[in-house]
């Protein structure tokens, strides 16, 4: 009889285990309801990091990626007009180095154009500045560049196919 008992308690125990965890295993407190997301709760630098960790770069592209921060050189070198834009992470390598540009820019709403604009003509000066110079095939980076729009964010990729896919992944795993 005791043992009955105790064979009884246990296999309650076990599917008492089960159906909880099952319960709860399909939510957890970190994920967002693509219904509950909004742009103002992503941390575009948090995702331009984490693409940066991943990406298959030299080790001296990596130490030469800087973040363009200053309104003049934005507005010389990305030619951003920043009255377009919510909010924005802009990464890119010196060059002499190689190519590895990521820009993820929250835009205005009915600014994606002008904003996607600004950066075909970064694109086309990276172009050039390698043209004559192309380490790490930069040349061909610059190129095959994507600049492409997201629900609220434009976005730049300079970097190899490899890189481009493994940072949309990223970009969309923050996205709903």
């Amino acid at each position: 009889m005791k043992n009955k008992k105790f064979l009884f308690a246990v296999i309650a125990a076990f599917l008492l285990i089960v159906f909880c965890g099952c319960a709860n295993s399909g939510e957890s407190d970190e994920e967002t309801n693509p219904e509950e997301f909004s742009y103002d709760m992503l941390d575009i630098s948090l995702v331009s990091d984490e693409i940066y960790e991943k990406l298959g770069i030299s080790d001296l592209t990596r130490k030469s990626v800087l973040k363009a921060e200053d309104k003049t050189f934005l507005e010389e070198q990305f030619y951003l007009d920043l009255k377009n834009v919510v909010s924005y992470d802009i990464r890119y390598a010196e060059g002499s180095y190689g190519a590895a540009d990521v820009a993820i820019i929250r835009v205005k709403e009915g600014k994606a154009e002008e904003v996607m604009e600004s950066l075909e003509n970064r694109k086309d000066d990276r172009i050039s500045e390698f043209r004559n110079y192309d380490v790490y095939d930069s040349f061909d980076i610059a190129m095959e560049a994507e600049i492409y729009k997201e629900g609220e964010l434009v976005i730049m990729l300079m970097l190899s196919e490899d890189d481009k896919t493994a940072a949309k992944e990223t970009i969309s795993y923050y996205l709903p």
